[in-house]
């Protein structure tokens, strides 16, 4: 009987998709967005049985399919039996077709094989290429004469010729292995492995480097003497008296089916591990650690200091007074190794200290030893004084299975709010700055693009009115009144801050924060005479290994208003996953691990389910808002429609050295675009109100919501900048959140932009605690400043 008879159908999975290098820019008319990687395509390969009439072969008809998440699939490469020898080229054939028959010669044509003997073998590979020449990884099948041959690939560490990767003198090697066609089970039945070594005489190492393949020749006809097996279920082995020093070592594992097929692909890249011992070298496991306001990661790379007890090293942070405070942690060990166990202590004397604990409160000592030891809970801490600061020095240690260990150490000050100022007003947008004319004293260059530029926001939402406003024509012009005028705040300019500490926000009972859509165009500390715009400040405190001091500020209570268009951009752009973006505009999502607890927008402003962003809407009030919880503002007094102030529309004032066309025609948006509830009130009713929409309601997305539950203080959360609608209307918004939500007063001082010469507020009226540097030292402020 034909051996094709006794041919079996089967399927194979996907493969994996690498980030490519290619790269191309999103373009927008209103703001510049990140480059995007374009992605590589996927190809998935099946197969199954065609008829042969020709003796001795055997044929299979293999289809394949590809897809390409950011564009299409071009072509494919294919090749039957690629060379195996280092360094060889391997004979692609191009093809657009999406299935092909291949005839297979058979050295076993005349039987079904043995277990010991399966048969002659061919290896299929295949890549998809996209239509920027991304190319996928590649896909391979080896197929003897009656079976599909299992695979075997290393998973930890993985296989890397070109950067071999290096373990200590013990190290557990993991991998895995697949049997397509397995009757009860895809996991092979066994698995054979030997280590070779450049300083013994089992094989030629050189020739094992250059000519993987020839491994194969040589053990399978001597039926794989030598060599060590354990069971499909055991997919380790644990590599014991390595010697360090630089020595050179090849790991290969074969695994073995159910009709005694082997994995006949021996590779560097996937079935042979090639690795170096080098004990000195390696790091104990590196700890990340964590909780709702950082989080801190060590790099665990060769050479840096995993253990060491020097305080400049350590994490500096703040946390709330009056409150339990959790620090997660968990540890990676180096590769081929496994954390053991780890133990935590807080304000100990001496870290060497190994005396035994009298109680489970007694933390000032090591807690023991134990493996799933991963969180500890402290405090809570009374917050001290200005002059006797609660501080406080949190320890964690972990431990390999070799012995090696690494620390953490975290230096923190649990702060307690004094509230001793009403409102702080932190500017952290990016608009651009006004530059002075070199030619003509006391005047500037005429502002470009859209209103407003940084100095024209500070009058806006600033100005006193009635004071000259500096480097406009006509000279003499008098500054319009500001829409916060009347309230007692102070400002706080963030280009060229390095940090914000706790201390300085917990000194005021509300925070109005106002951020615009401007990315990071860098992730590093302000240079004054950098051409670059310095990244905001909510875009660096909540990146990775950052304290998020706004965070703490709103869970001790603080009253915070987060506006501007760009602050959930900000905040989340640095955990950003492209692959769900729209139109090139960053779509944030709790199902992709976005929008996940511990970040501003998910724990503060309670929008956990999704944030789309760049998106130009209306702003129509919520119909259905009624006080039905104690307490709840007045929300007759929001404005039914904020109107934008484009072209001849507006009511306003046209500023000065500008024309009615200066207003931008649209905005983007931050809008939450699924379904949202939050109850966490005793009562169940819900704790998130959704003031405005961008639409009819319910139809419209979410763009302000009001959170009044019990994690934090209430926090207002505005997806837009009110400053682009009608001045009256910015007004009656400000004032319904800072005095219907947050119970701020203020002074009765017009803020009529019409009238001429204005009374000038009194000087205690909007004072600055941080004057903003520019971005270039020809930057002037003009305006009431």
């Amino acid at each position: 009987m034909p051996a094709l008879v006794h041919h079996r159908l089967w399927r194979l999975g996907a493969v994996l998709a690498l980030a490519a290098l290619v790269v191309v820019p999103a373009c927008s008319k209103r703001r510049s967005l990140p480059l995007v990687v374009n992605q590589p395509p996927e190809v998935t390969l099946t197969q199954a049985p065609a008829a042969a009439n020709r003796p001795y072969f055997y044929a299979y008809e293999i289809f394949w399919s590809g897809y390409d998440p950011d564009g299409r699939v071009d072509h494919y490469l294919y090749c039957v039996d690629p060379p195996t020898q280092a360094g060889s080229d391997t004979p692609w054939v191009y093809t657009q077709e999406n299935r092909h028959t291949f005839l297979f010669s058979s050295t076993d044509a005349d039987s079904l094989g043995t277990p010991s003997n399966p048969g002659g073998f061919h290896v299929f590979t295949i890549v998809a290429v996209d239509d920027h020449g991304a190319r996928s990884p590649v896909v391979s099948q080896a197929f003897f004469s009656y079976t599909v041959a299992p695979t075997v690939r290393f998973v930890q560490p993985k296989s890397n010729k070109v950067f071999p990767p290096y373990v200590p003198p013990t190290t557990t090697i993991t991998f895995s292995g697949d049997d397509p066609d397995g009757q009860t089970s895809r996991t092979p039945v066994k698995y054979k492995y030997k280590l070779f070594s450049q300083d013994n005489l089992d094989f030629d190492f050189l020739t094992l480097l250059l000519r993987p393949d020839s491994l194969r020749h040589y053990y399978a006809n001597h039926n794989w003497a030598g060599w060590d097996s354990v069971a499909g279920d055991t997919a380790r082995v644990t590599l014991t008296h390595l010697q360090p020093g630089g020595t050179k070592y090849v790991l290969a594992v074969i695994s073995f089916d159910e009709a005694g097929a082997y994995s006949p692909v021996f590779s560097l890249d996937t079935n042979m591990l090639y690795f170096t011992c080098q004990y000195e070298a390696i790091n104990g496991p590196a700890i990340t650690i964590w909780n709702d306001y950082f989080s801190y990661a060590q790099s665990g790379l060769p050479g840096t200091c995993s253990f060491c007890d020097d305080p400049t090293t350590f994490v500096h942070l703040e946390v709330p007074y009056g409150k339990p405070i959790s620090f997660n942690w968990h540890a990676v060990a180096h590769t081929g190794n496994f954390v053991r166990y780890y133990r935590w202590c807080m304000d100990i004397d001496r870290l060497d200290d190994e005396t035994q604990r009298s109680s489970q409160t007694d933390v000032r000592h090591w807690s023991t030893w134990e493996q799933q030891l991963t969180t500890a809970v402290v405090g809570p801490f009374s917050g001290g004084t200005a002059t006797v600061p609660d501080a406080h020095h949190f320890y964690v240690e972990s431990e390999d299975d070799n012995g090696l260990q690494s620390l953490v150490g975290l230096d923190f000050v649990a702060v307690k709010p004094t509230y001793s100022r009403p409102l702080l007003v932190v500017n952290d947008t990016r608009f651009a700055v006004d530059f002075a004319r070199t030619s003509k004293p006391d005047s500037i260059l005429t502002p470009g693009g859209p209103w407003p530029t940084a100095a024209e926001l500070d009058t806006f939402m600033f100005a006193r009115g009635g004071v000259r406003w500096r480097y406009v024509i006509p000279y003499g012009t008098l500054s319009p009144p500001g829409v916060l005028l009347g309230y007692d705040y102070d400002t706080l300019g963030t280009r060229g801050l390095s940090s914000l500490t706790l201390t300085t926000l917990a000194r005021y009972r509300a925070v109005l924060w106002m951020c615009d859509p401007a990315l990071a165009y860098q992730d590093t500390a302000y240079a004054p005479n950098d051409s670059r715009q310095p990244i905001t400040m909510l875009h660096w405190m909540t990146g990775a290994g950052r304290t998020n001091t706004l965070s703490i500020y709103a869970a001790m209570g603080g009253r915070l208003w987060m506006c501007g268009g760009g602050a959930a951009l900000n905040s989340l752009m640095s955990r950003n996953v492209f692959s769900n973006d729209h139109s090139g505009f960053p779509v944030f999502s709790n199902a992709l691990g976005e929008l996940v607890p511990g970040r501003v927008m998910y724990s503060v402003a309670h929008w956990q389910s999704e944030i789309s962003t760049g998106k130009t809407y209306r702003a129509v009030v919520n119909p259905a808002l009624a006080p039905t919880w104690p307490g709840a503002p007045d929300y007759s007094r929001l404005p039914a429609e904020l109107i934008e102030r484009e072209g001849g529309d507006t009511p306003d004032p046209v500023p000065p050295m500008r024309n009615i066309y200066s207003f931008a025609a649209t905005y983007d948006a931050e809008v939450l675009d699924l379904p949202n509830t939050i109850v966490d009130l005793p009562d169940s009713t819900s704790a998130l109100d959704t003031l405005y929409t961008t639409g009819e309601f319910p139809g419209g997305d979410v763009v302000m919501t009001l959170y009044h539950g019990q994690d934090n203080g209430p926090m207002v959360f505005s997806g837009f900048p009110p400053w682009f609608f009608h001045h009256d209307a910015c007004i009656a918004l400000t004032d319904f959140v800072l005095q219907n939500v947050f119970q701020l007063s203020r002074a009765p001082l017009s803020r009529d932009p019409r009238s001429g010469t204005l009374p000038v507020a009194p000087a205690t009226l909007g004072r600055h605690v941080q004057p903003a540097r520019r971005a270039q030292r020809a930057a002037v402020t003009r305006g009431w400043r």
